[in-house]
């Protein structure tokens, strides 16, 4: 799994070279138009700097074709649920977890979460699984247009593989962690990936 946050972080670092590149360019447009100096141009002169050389410094580390266009979504249901996980059964998957690695560790979600769902009032999200704290989860998903949910969650994925997931005209195919990696995640060879290098990605 940590090999595979890898990959979304190397997709995360190139989102965000395009995102800032575009705010880049606006900003010089408008220092030409306007003259002067124009805030926080060198900012984002620099903030795209830094994520061009992250990049090169993972691409340099990762095998050749892995993929640079794996975007994880987030939202705050998503955070919360995450980190009340960790806190309910995280000693059971590592007994070396302590309370405080939980706030780094989701900060750690957060930061390769590159796009955000829209925001939505978490007490109007509609009834979608049999488990209510997971409907948040999926509503995120569907809302972000996202192409694959990914649990391992029962309620999420009932039948443990894959499972198609309608609402209000928009639909998602959630899978398990293991069916993405079997199926859908072809150019990537995770074996070859360490998961130490997450600090190269986002220090």
């Amino acid at each position: 799994m940590r090999r595979f946050w890898i990959v979304l972080a190397l997709g995360a670092r190139t989102y965000e070279i395009e995102y800032r590149q575009l705010e880049l360019d606006e900003l010089s447009q408008r220092a030409e138009r306007e003259g002067g100096v124009v805030g926080g141009l060198k900012e984002v002169q620099d903030h795209v700097e830094e994520a061009r050389n992250r990049r090169a410094a993972l691409i340099e580390l990762l095998p050749d074709g892995t993929p640079d266009d794996w975007v994880a979504i987030g939202s705050t249901p998503l955070f919360d649920e995450y980190e009340r996980k960790l806190r309910e059964i995280g000693q059971k998957l590592d007994p070396a977890l302590r309370d405080k690695d939980i706030p780094p560790l989701r900060r750690q979600l957060e930061v390769v979460c590159a796009i955000g769902a829209p925001s939505f009032d978490r007490d109007a999200v509609p009834a979608l699984t049999r488990d209510r704290k997971d409907d948040g989860i999926l509503y995120t998903a569907l809302l972000a247009d996202a192409d694959l949910p990914v649990s391992d969650d029962k309620h999420l994925v009932p039948d443990r593989h894959e499972h198609h997931w309608e609402h209000d005209s928009r639909s998602v195919v959630a899978v398990t962690f293991d069916t993405l990696v079997s199926e859908r995640l072809d150019a990537a060879n995770l074996g070859e990936i360490d998961g130490s290098w997450l600090t190269v990605a986002h220090g």
